[in-house]
């Protein structure tokens, strides 16, 4: 029908404008927490690594909500524009519009079901993975000028007082390192960073410079002046990436009894599911006229949003706790939300409230 594909045809475009400026937000405040991480000496490759994978992991969440904002807004300017009076004059009501929405909300929740079982907790592992090799791998080119950083577990320490960010040389080196339990101090005039091309190691060439280096405590240590000295920027030992249950494949946590597992499945479980309740939410929530202002509705839809997310992550917690029986999982909360939203389209198809306020009559005395 020519209605249904125009009301699922404007729903999509705003659903992905919708996505498009979440995305944009999520991003920048993502982005900002990472730069200060950049600012300590992390390598920038990883930052911009985490920004992406950080992103991938979330767009579970955000999908639902564009969906949900998208039908609503689409909802309502047909309401402001009278087309759903045309609509309900020529017979086609509100039950009518649940068969295209919902159609929809099947197609979204599709694909938040396949991030939510696949791409997070793929994303989530890769996380690891960057964060672990961040804290092994040698990454001259994240010194920053007036900053301590930290290389191979801690062993080496460089400061600089100012690097060039063209040629990556640094000025005014300091180096502290650890080796045998005898440590090194060296001072130099410049440092050159550069890598060998047969072994692939990192090394930092020292010009003009002395080093100090003995046992903590004792007097006798050796002082070195050289001309040029190469540090080899030694990696610390490989460790195997921390497993966290919200990066464990969902093949393999389905096979997990223990109660985390438990309640990650049915949380991955209710990213598909709160896109269907949501889009009834949508519909119950849309109506609007001129006289309400343009956004009414549209705070009232983010208060319900809130409180299905916080009840979904109460639910959760006692999930883990135990204090929730395995079988119920979630669905006591999407059972709850979805009666309510029937409840609520019941009574708009009625051309009834919303909420029904009872009415106190005063008696006079």
């Amino acid at each position: 029908m020519i209605i249904y594909r125009a009301l699922q045809r404007e729903a999509v475009r705003t659903t992905l404008a919708i996505t498009a400026v979440l995305l944009a937000i999520f991003v920048f405040l993502t982005l900002t927490m990472l730069l200060g991480r950049a600012a300590r000496g992390e390598n920038p490759e990883a930052v911009m690594q985490l920004l992406g994978l950080q992103t991938l992991r979330r767009l579970d969440l955000l999908l639902p909500l564009a969906l949900y904002l998208g039908i609503l807004l689409t909802l309502s300017r047909w309401y402001r524009d009278n087309e759903m009076t045309v609509l309900a004059a020529c017979g086609v009501g509100l039950p009518s519009l649940l068969r295209p929405v919902m159609i929809l909300g099947l197609v979204f929740a599709v694909a938040v079901g396949g991030v939510a079982f696949y791409l997070s907790p793929l994303a989530n592992r890769q996380i690891e993975k960057v964060k672990n090799e961040t804290t092994r791998r040698p990454a001259l080119s994240g010194i920053a000028p007036g900053v301590f950083t930290e290389f191979s577990a801690r062993q080496l320490i460089v400061y600089a007082e100012r690097v060039d960010p063209k040629t990556g040389v640094l000025d005014r080196v300091f180096i502290s390192r650890m080796r045998d339990r005898a440590q090194g101090v060296i001072l130099a005039r410049s440092g050159t960073p550069y890598r060998d091309p047969k072994t692939g190691d990192r090394f930092l060439a020292l010009g003009d410079g002395v080093l100090y280096q003995g046992l903590p405590g004792q007097a006798d240590y050796e002082i070195l002046e050289f001309a040029t000295y190469s540090i080899r920027i030694e990696p610390k030992a490989l460790d195997q990436p921390s497993l966290t249950i919200d990066g464990v494949p969902s093949a393999a946590l389905w096979r997990q009894s223990d109660r985390a597992a438990v309640a990650e499945w049915h949380w991955r479980l209710s990213r598909p599911v709160i896109t269907l309740v949501l889009a009834l939410f949508a519909i119950a929530l849309a109506y609007t006229d001129a006289h309400r202002g343009r956004l009414s509705n549209l705070f009232v839809a983010i208060l319900v949003y809130f409180i299905y997310s916080n009840v979904l992550a109460l639910g959760q917690t006692l999930l883990k706790r135990g204090q929730v029986p395995s079988v119920l999982g979630l669905w006591w909360v999407h059972l709850a939300l979805a009666l309510t939203a029937a409840y609520l389209i019941a009574r708009r198809v009625q051309n009834k409230p919303l909420l029904a306020v009872p009415r106190f009559v005063r008696r006079s005395p």
